[in-house]
């Protein structure tokens, strides 16, 4: 569905602008552009100019699909032609500046340009992402006030607006047409990254044919028998190691849904659990609900995350606990605020959407974890999606 112009973001966007005393932002980092316009680009060669008081252009890269924005107003702009090429920055810094003249942002003002930015919003094109120097961007802008725009953002994201909430949950409600498939299609003699491929395929396929989405990225990893007790670590799984029976199996499963995220884990088994495994998802699945159960308007993130580990230890498994809590989410599938650990300074508010993923790995026990994307609100948190947690 096309983007539609967010007044609720937009005003807490500017409100912020206002307490910094920028007058415009320009952004480049992929994931700010999708939140900033609504537009999910597949190259990372695009622009923002974001004013503080009218609507923001957009500038697009002649080589890029036009995406869909509830920005009326688009600049293209041509580094490279079969004849000719030139420096990028140079062509896209002379645009920018044009856009600022034109929106009435004269040259003495405050501009936000991103100078630090660590993670990055999947793309359409996911196979390639280019990623501008901000540093290098900025000097090219000579004359402006140039400052960091990076915490900004930050904070502005970590607060979601009604329709960025209904984004999410379509997010992950598609994201549970995998989850189906994992339950249904986990069997002996199947592959690891056979299982991961159908996952995929019908994540995107559905999401598109039958549920009203324009693009949609499905990243699945799935890990079975040995391979859980390492679970926790980045891309783990999607070998050909063929299930077995009684195996512990579990899925990562990020899933991009016209620029908004989810981020979902299950742990099942092939057939039915034993009494060992029982007791582990007992521990986990208690550790989630209280965990849930705990949050509420002001309340520390650190004070929810140790409550999850309480409930862990209580179960006899505090030595193998190995990551936090849980994360923000929104036009990345992992966001800096709220974080969701001992040591975390954050304030859970509503509005705010993060996971909540505890989990347990060793390799005497394997790995299980239960991940769930949850809405806080006035009321306390709120799973945005509902599928079974545990083996049936």
């Amino acid at each position: 569905m096309k983007p539609v112009r967010d007044k609720e973001k937009i005003s807490r966007i500017q409100s912020i602008m206002r307490r910094e005393g920028v007058h415009a932002l320009v952004s480049h980092v992929p994931e700010n552009l999708t939140y900033l316009s609504g537009a999910w680009c597949g190259r990372g060669l695009s622009f923002v100019v974001y004013p503080l008081d009218k609507d923001p252009i957009l500038i697009l890269p002649t080589g890029e699909t036009y995406p869909e924005s509830w920005v009326s107003d688009i600049k293209w702009y041509t580094h490279e032609t079969f004849q000719h090429t030139g420096n990028l920055l140079d062509f896209a810094a002379e645009k920018i500046k044009q856009a600022l003249a034109e929106l009435g942002v004269p040259s003495s003002s405050r501009i936000g340009i991103e100078n630090a930015w660590n993670l990055f919003l999947a793309t359409p094109m996911r196979y390639e992402l280019n990623v501008i120097d901000g540093i290098a961007l900025g000097r090219r802008l000579q004359g402006y006030l140039l400052k960091d725009s990076t915490p900004l953002l930050i904070e502005a994201r970590s607060i979601k607006s009604s329709l960025e909430i209904a984004a999410l949950r379509k997010a992950s409600e598609i994201a549970q047409v995998g989850l189906q498939t994992f339950q249904d299609r986990m069997r002996p003699k199947i592959a690891e990254i056979e299982l991961s491929a159908e996952i995929e395929y019908d994540i995107v396929t559905e999401g598109i044919t039958q549920r009203r989405a324009s693009q949609v990225v499905a990243c699945a990893f799935v890990a079975s028998g040995p391979l859980t007790a390492e679970g926790y670590k980045h891309v783990v799984g999607n070998t050909k190691r063929k299930l077995r029976s009684n195996d512990l199996v579990m899925l990562e499963l990020d899933v991009t849904v016209d620029g908004y995220s989810s981020d979902t884990t299950r742990t099942f088994v092939v057939g039915r659990p034993n009494r060992k495994q029982k007791k582990l998802f007992d521990a986990v699945l208690d550790s989630q609900k209280t965990a849930i159960s705990a949050i509420r308007p002001g309340v520390r993130a650190a004070e929810v995350a140790g409550i999850s580990n309480d409930i862990i230890s209580k179960h006899g498994f505090s030595d193998y606990l190995v990551h936090r809590l849980g994360h923000g989410i929104g036009v990345s599938p992992h966001e800096p605020i709220p974080a969701l650990h001992v040591e975390s300074s954050d304030i859970l508010l509503p509005g705010m959407v993060h996971s909540v993923e505890p989990g347990i790995y060793g390799k005497r026990i394997g790995g299980v974890r239960i991940e769930d994307v949850v809405l806080d609100t006035e009321a306390g948190g709120r799973y945005l999606s509902e599928f079974p947690r545990v083996p049936e």
